[in-house]
Formats: structure tokens, sequence, C-alpha cells
């Protein structure tokens, strides 16, 4: 059985410090713990980006004194028909919405949130078509989404092969791609989106590129890219 490398371990990676040699040579062969490396690389990315305006803040005292209403009320109803206290038990959805609030604001404050993919949620703010690069043969599209926890990026390319040794990773660029910033692993078989680190601009950074990287340790761009697009706001 193949041992992998430890979470901890790849977390400390991510947070900057340096890898075992060990730890080193295993992800050099090793696209399961690479792609969990980038992961955690684009969170601690992220974190690193939020400011005091991003953190959670407490619900108004309204909806806490209508959780104590609603419960005193149930609470003195007593017990009825069993229909009626099957009813009863059947969860009212703005309590429900209540206390996932709660729950959130209590996970939030040491999580970063994951992208809202209901649909139709998001405004679309810019798109482009991603062309080939050379004779890569990958075609497909990207698109920035506007919502209520941000900006995110879908890629998709229908068709994309499996990136054998290696593995594809999307970035955003200046136009003259002199700046780029990674934003994670995208795999075959789908669209995949991507949180955008607060801060960035779609406007600055027009430049969608995919490259194929290899498990080399370089956290730099490889200069081979398969597809590339230009996005229009």
């Amino acid at each position: 059985m193949v041992s992998h490398c430890d979470d901890d371990e790849l977390a400390l990676i991510a947070l900057g410090e340096s890898a075992r040699p060990e730890d080193e040579v295993h992800l050099s062969t090793c696209a399961r713990c690479q792609s969990r490396l980038d992961q955690l690389s684009a969170v601690v990315g992220t974190a690193r980006t939020i400011e005091p305006a991003d953190r959670p803040v407490a619900p108004p005292e309204s909806v806490w004194q209508g959780i104590t209403a609603e419960l005193a009320q149930d609470s003195s109803e007593g017990v009825a028909s069993l229909d009626a206290g099957r009813q009863r038990r059947r969860p009212r959805t703005w309590i429900v919405a209540a206390a996932a609030a709660a729950v959130g604001l209590l996970a939030g404050a040491g999580l970063v949130t994951a992208l809202s993919t209901t649909p139709g949620s998001d405004q679309v703010v810019a798109t482009t078509p991603l062309d080939p690069i050379g004779t890569s043969g990958a075609r497909g599209t990207a698109s920035v989404e506007k919502g209520d926890a941000g900006m995110a990026l879908t890629v998709e390319l229908p068709g994309l092969s499996a990136a054998g040794s290696g593995y594809y990773e999307v970035w955003m660029a200046t136009p003259d791609t002199s700046t780029m910033v990674a934003l994670g692993t995208l795999s075959p078989g789908g669209p995949s989106t991507f949180a955008l680190p607060s801060g960035l601009d779609p406007k600055a950074f027009p430049v969608v590129d995919v490259s194929l990287e290899q498990f080399d340790g370089n956290a730099a761009h490889s200069a081979t890219s398969i597809a590339r697009g230009h996005l229009l706001t």
C-alpha cells in the first residue's frame, strides 16, 4: 500500500515551510498528494487576502428573538393529535435557515467558506472562449461570475484528455502575462469553478490560461500552455 504525505505536513508546506526530503520525493511522483497540496495552497492564498470587512458578523437580534418565540409557542401547545404532532415536527423553512446561518457563523470564523453553486444565483460579469495553444486541440470557455460569496472563475474544456504523468493548472494573468496567479487544478471531464482571491480584478488579470504542469515541486508556470483566452466584460 502506498504511503501518502500526511495532511499536516502538506498544510505546513502550503503555508510556506520547507518539505521534508521524503515528502519532496513523494510529491514528485504522486498526483493525489500534489493535487491535495494545490488545494491547500489555494486556500492559504485566499485566506491571506481576507480583510476585516470579510469576517462574519453576528445575525440581527430579531433572528434570535424569533427563534425563541417560536420554540416557546411550540412548547405551550402541548401534545395534540398524531397528525398535528407530525405537522408540528416538520421544520419550518425560516427556522432552518436561521439555524444554518448560526452554524455558518460559528464555523466561518476559522474556515474559508465554499462557493454557492445554486443555479441562477450569480451574475456573469466576463466571458471568453478558450482557444488551443499549439497542437493541444484543447478548446472551451471561461466565465467570471459574481455572487454573495465573491467572484469565481468557471473553466470548461470539453473532451480534455488526461494529463498523463502531469496535471492541468488554471491561471489568470495580466495582458502581457508577466504576472500570473494560479487558481487551482483542472480535472478533465467537466467544468471546474475556482474562487478568485479577494482583490483580484478580472480587468487587471483578463487572461485565462490552462497549463500542463509536472510534479517537479516547482510552483511556477511550466511555460506549456494548452489553452488561453482574454476575458471580455
